[in-house]
């Protein structure tokens, strides 16, 4: 059996943890079954029982010992911080911000607006919707330079 590189020995213990309470559970269900096969009439009825009582005596000390470590608030925490870790999102992009984004791309990530319009073939109104869009998710911005403006990208895009 290969070792996960990405395993956490506290995810190996938890799943110890709940084996063993599954299995503890499964003994605890045969141990009460087992009084009713021994016959009551016999003399030496006692060693039977004190067998049963030292079995069920430990069962119920494994199901406390995995019952605590599940319930450890300190387990619970740490699993709260690892959730809450941000997952490594990508960037989804239409076919029209694609275009913008290798255009940009291609010219050091900053090119005037009328320019991007040119290279890209849409609209004026087509490239200022498309362009505020962008800006609003944090992919580019536009900053006014005299009588335009200048598109600058902001992060870094993968398709």
């Amino acid at each position: 059996m290969a070792a996960d590189p990405q395993s956490n020995p506290k995810d190996s213990m938890d799943r110890i943890a709940k084996l063993t309470l599954t299995l503890s559970g499964f003994m605890l269900f045969l141990l009460i079954l087992i009084p009713f096969t021994i016959d009551s009439n016999t003399s030496s009825y006692i060693a039977p029982y004190l067998i049963y009582s030292l079995f069920l005596t430990s069962v119920g000390i494994i199901i406390g010992i995995s019952l605590t470590w599940l319930n450890d608030p300190r387990r619970v925490e740490f699993q709260e911080k690892k959730s809450k870790r941000k997952p490594s999102t990508k960037i989804l992009l239409s076919e029209d911000e694609k275009v913008v984004s290798e255009l940009l791309l291609s010219n050091s990530g900053e090119m005037w607006q009328s320019e991007l319009v040119r290279k890209s073939g849409f609209t004026d109104s087509k490239a200022s919707r498309l362009l505020s869009r962008m800006e609003n998710q944090g992919l580019i911005s536009r900053i006014r330079d005299g009588m335009g403006k200048r598109v600058i990208l902001k992060k870094e895009i993968t398709e």
